[in-house]
């Protein structure tokens, strides 16, 4: 089976879009979210019909739970302006949205937004945050968002020695799952990626290869930007997306 893994599209359709055509592209079995379909950027309505056609499961994210309990107080500046501008954007969605879980198991898969300590807030930047999730990982490889920076890090069964995995340049990862590790795996972004790289991030996963791939996409990032400012959205938020 071949799994398509996306997460942290943003309200950002245009990069939603070439994700989904990648994928469609790639002959995918199954599409899995790791939440924050919304926020930051301009389309929030248009990327939840989206991901309702073309998605298997969804997850919500932080933002999507910041919404749901109308608390943006964890959320820094421009992501409470831009999630208080959607939620007005989006009533009519909160119900659809309420739906989606929290966390999903797929055989010896396990997929959430932020961690598995605290499936909505907690980012894993280094080894450090990586060990605590570790020791509540049961299945073999753990997929998360949130972080909008996409890495790898692995953890020997043996020796319990655990790895920070680099991403090269490019952005763009290839690895095979050996039997002797488990794995926490960061799909970056789809929307809204924080590594330099104006790029979708777009994964695939075959478990029977057992092989990750993770390709960056280009996408209409000037129509994007346009539509953030017509809207009247910060025109930081352009900035982010050029990965400056």
């Amino acid at each position: 089976m071949k799994i398509g893994i996306i997460s942290d599209i943003h309200s950002n359709l245009e990069s939603l879009q070439s994700a989904i055509k990648f994928l469609e592209k790639n002959k995918i079995d199954k599409i899995l979210i790791c939440g924050d379909i919304i926020g930051y950027g301009p389309d929030p309505n248009e990327c939840i019909n989206l991901v309702l056609e073309s998605a298997d499961i969804i997850l919500k994210g932080n933002h999507e739970d910041g919404i749901l309990r109308k608390d943006y107080s964890r959320f820094k500046k421009y992501a409470r302006i831009t999630l208080e501008w959607t939620a007005k954007e989006i009533e009519e969605k909160i119900e659809q949205i309420e739906k989606w879980g929290e966390k999903k198991e797929i055989e010896d898969l396990f997929f959430v937004h932020g961690s598995i300590t605290d499936p909505y807030y907690k980012y894993i930047f280094n080894i450090m945050a990586a060990k605590e999730e570790f020791k509540k990982l049961e299945k073999r490889i753990c997929f998360v968002g949130h972080t909008h920076i996409p890495v790898i890090f692995r953890k020997n069964i043996e020796t319990e020695n655990i790895e920070k995995i680099q991403v090269d340049f490019s952005g763009k990862i290839e690895i095979e799952i050996e039997e002797n590790f488990k794995y926490i795996i960061n799909v970056g972004s789809v929307g809204f990626p924080r590594d330099g790289l104006p790029f979708s991030c777009v994964s695939i996963y075959d478990t029977s290869k057992k092989i990750f791939k993770l390709d960056r996409i280009e996408y209409e990032i000037e129509k994007t930007i346009k539509k953030i400012l017509e809207k009247g959205l910060p025109s930081k938020i352009c900035s982010f997306l050029k990965g400056l």
